[in-house]
């Protein structure tokens, strides 16, 4: 089987990138979820919508938009599967990641999300802990507490999940 060179290295970022992912969630020792009614979303104006897509099979795959990276191990996903990735026009520092445009999906096994945070501005972001939220796209509820290992040198956080959603940062 001939494999092209860049399905190698397609193959060789998703493992770095979600063995960085894995030695992230393994320093940070669990902590509490916050209080929802005391978290704040991180306010982040954009007025553009970008969107990106990959149809990523069981071997997994990587999904990138602006600094933002989904990676998909080997065995999660069962059949080929159209990832999309949207930074919405918003003013909070919020993703939306979708299977097949379905609303809801679930993996076999946890996937990697880094969400890039290079465009806010807010000086709370140097000092302040942060964490991702699972929330609802529309109303912006805050509905799962997701953690996350903020990397403050290079604008991100990154966290596990089992499933997919509308996701944003919070203090």
């Amino acid at each position: 089987m001939k494999v092209s060179l860049s399905a190698i290295r397609r193959r060789t970022a998703a493992v770095l990138v979600l063995g960085l992912f894995g030695v992230a969630s393994c320093d940070t020792p669990p902590t509490p979820p916050p209080d929802p009614g005391t978290a704040r979303l991180v306010v982040c104006p954009s007025t553009v919508t970008r969107t990106t897509q990959a149809l990523i099979g069981p071997l997994g795959g990587l999904l990138s938009l602006d600094g933002t990276v989904i990676g998909i191990p080997n065995g999660a996903l069962s059949l080929p599967t159209l990832i999309t990735l949207t930074i919405p026009a918003s003013q909070f520092m919020e993703i939306e990641v979708r299977a097949n445009d379905l609303t809801s999906f679930v993996f076999r096994q946890d996937i990697g999300i880094r969400i890039d945070y290079s465009r806010c501005t807010d000086p709370a972001l140097d000092t302040q802990r942060l964490g991702v939220w699972q929330i609802d796209p529309q109303t912006k509820a805050l509905l799962e507490f997701m953690g996350g290992t903020d990397d403050k040198s290079r604008n991100t956080i990154s966290f596990s999940t089992g499933h997919l959603s509308g996701y944003a940062i919070a203090f």
